[in-house]
């Protein structure tokens, strides 16, 4: 919510209320006096129920209205209004605010002020009255109460709904949601419990309300378990279908991703920081927090303390963990915190942290789910790399560390392997002249350092511009994508000419183990795709051609553009 429509919710409010105030103790002073037990009952029970919410799909429903409808019915609007009032400042008092969200005080009072008196008045206008309620009277005042209760809901769903999507600024809420539906269900089964209560109070007087009040906070207590065990069932549910997903062959940066993604989704939090160890210390991987955007931030506090006791850590609220965070690494506005290890072969490789804004954001069920996180993202990360390492291997040339021919033939096939692709490309094939001398003279070991030399020479001519390959024995394919035929021949001459004024260093394998210098030259072939039904292979076959035919016999150290 802006900052400027917080100070205006305030100041409205601190207008209204001690106005409000005003009027309620004048005109109930007399009632105060004669009713106050039973007044300070149901105040006490609107703040108990308020305490205990009870869960129905997704929205947490707090049979206020059915209290407040017996408390209305029975005292009038003004007593209804004050004990609401009671109510709604203790239960958001009650969960301990930041300074930030104060503002929520006066809104809700402001809010439930407007519902109260639009209601009671909608309740006098249709011929409702209160007092002393009888069964008789309730049967006449049916209607009435109806549209009382009706009004109640409605006039709060619509209130709410301006104030997020006008105020806080959620466009994209729509007005009738699954809540708005529980909520009306919720409404009209609270309805008896209010009419019951204000006649069993009119036959036994104050008892009434504990007789309603504890079945009540009972049910609200049993089903609020029950709702903690499906939350959690349904947690784990959330985590098992990430454990899943993780490990299906899946590379790192995705899977960092995605538990990042998986975190936000599950639990209400607002950063998560993702550690590696590296040595000794903590080093950030991923994170999703705006305070990482200039890069000044690499750990925290409450991570190193995990990392050094390997056990996971909970806070409730800034001032628990504020002292360990000498880093400063943690957003200033965090208050709740969770931060687990990530363990691997009962060692600790890493750290998830995850912040919220808001107070008692995490439990420690939030903790146990995030552990589980933790150990699915060791084996998949584990998985992930070592699958990298062996592609890796697979598709490199040991000895040169330049791609392999099977590694060029996939890429060069799954490219531009089709006839119809008007993608141009260029390959260059090159094979060392009379390199078998080399073997011969000084060994296959330093035969062996040539081509690790030669393949060094290539890479630092051919930098970013193509792909570098190995393409068996003596011979060295490049690839380059997009170019045109004058920078395709420019390339390759480039490539011949470093090649024959390189010096390369040998050692004499065969006699005393001296280091010789040699030198070498090579014959190139160059082809480009020049007709649109050409494939991939074909081109490749005539940089072959062009190399052999056109290089080679024509005297080597020479390039052979094919035509």
């Amino acid at each position: 919510m802006p900052k400027s429509v917080r100070l205006g919710s305030t100041i409205i409010w601190l207008f209204v209320f001690p106005i409000f105030l005003f009027i309620f103790f004048q005109e109930s002073n007399t009632m105060i006096q004669e009713h106050w037990v039973v007044l300070l009952s149901f105040l006490c029970l609107n703040i108990i129920v308020s305490f205990f919410p009870i869960r129905l799909g997704h929205t947490n429903i707090i049979p206020l209205q059915g209290i407040s409808l017996a408390v209305f019915l029975q005292f009038g609007l003004l007593v209804e209004m004050f004990i609401m009032q009671v109510a709604i400042i203790t239960s958001l008092m009650r969960i301990r605010l930041t300074k930030q969200e104060l503002y929520r005080i006066p809104v809700n009072s402001l809010l439930f002020l407007t519902v109260s008196l639009i209601s009671g008045l909608s309740y006098y206008l249709v011929g409702g009255t209160t007092g002393n309620i009888s069964e008789v009277s309730i049967m006449t005042f049916a209607f009435p109460i109806l549209v009382y209760a009706f009004m109640y809901f409605f006039i709060n769903h619509c209130l709410l709904f301006l104030i997020k999507k006008y105020l806080v600024g959620q466009r994209d809420i729509r007005f009738i949601t699954d809540a708005f539906k529980w909520e009306g269900i919720s409404g009209i089964l609270i309805i008896p419990v209010g009419v019951t209560l204000v006649l069993l109070y009119q036959e036994i007087g104050v008892i009434a309300i504990f007789l309603i009040g504890i079945p009540l906070f009972i049910l609200s207590i049993i089903l609020k378990l029950y709702n903690r065990s499906e939350t959690t069932k349904s947690l784990l549910q959330k985590v098992s279908n990430f454990g899943y997903k993780v490990n299906a062959n899946l590379p790192e940066d995705k899977i960092i991703e995605l538990i990042i993604h998986t975190i936000t989704t599950i639990f209400p939090a607002k950063d998560v920081y993702l550690y590696e160890k590296r040595g000794e210390k903590l080093t950030l991987l991923k994170s999703n927090s705006n305070d990482l955007v200039d890069g000044r931030i690499e750990t925290d506090g409450i991570s190193n303390k995990v990392l050094e006791y390997g056990e996971s850590l909970l806070f409730t609220h800034r001032k628990f963990w504020r002292l360990l965070d000498r880093e400063r690494g943690l957003s200033v506005d965090a208050h709740s915190i969770v931060s687990v290890p990530v363990i691997h072969n009962q060692k600790v490789v890493g750290v998830i942290t995850m912040t919220s804004n808001q107070i008692r954001a995490f439990g420690k069920s939030d903790m146990m789910l995030l552990e589980i996180m933790a150990n699915y993202l060791a084996v998949a990360i584990e998985n992930a790399r070592n699958y990298e390492k062996k592609k890796h291997e697979s598709e490199q040339c040991a000895l040169t560390n330049l791609y392999n021919f099977r590694y060029f033939e996939s890429l060069l096939m799954e490219k531009y392997d089709n006839p119809t692709s008007e993608d141009e490309f260029a390959v260059i094939l090159l094979d060392l002249d009379h390199f078998k001398k080399i073997n011969d003279t000084y060994g296959h070991q330093s035969g062996n350092e040539v081509l690790r030399q030669v393949s060094d020479v290539i890479k630092k001519i051919v930098g970013n511009s193509g792909t570098v390959a190995r393409y068996g024995g003596e011979e060295f394919v490049i690839l380059l994508e997009g170019e045109d035929s004058r920078f395709v021949e420019d390339m390759a001459e480039a490539v011949r000419e470093s090649i024959e004024t390189q010096i390369f260093r040998v050692t004499d394998d065969l006699k005393k183990g001296e280091r010789r210098s040699v030198r070498l030259t090579a014959s190139i072939g160059v082809a480009i795709k020049s007709e649109d039904n050409e494939t991939a292979m074909s081109v490749l076959r005539n940089a072959d051609r062009a190399m052999y035919t056109g290089a080679k016999q024509k005297g080597r150290n020479r390039v052979s553009h094919f035509s």
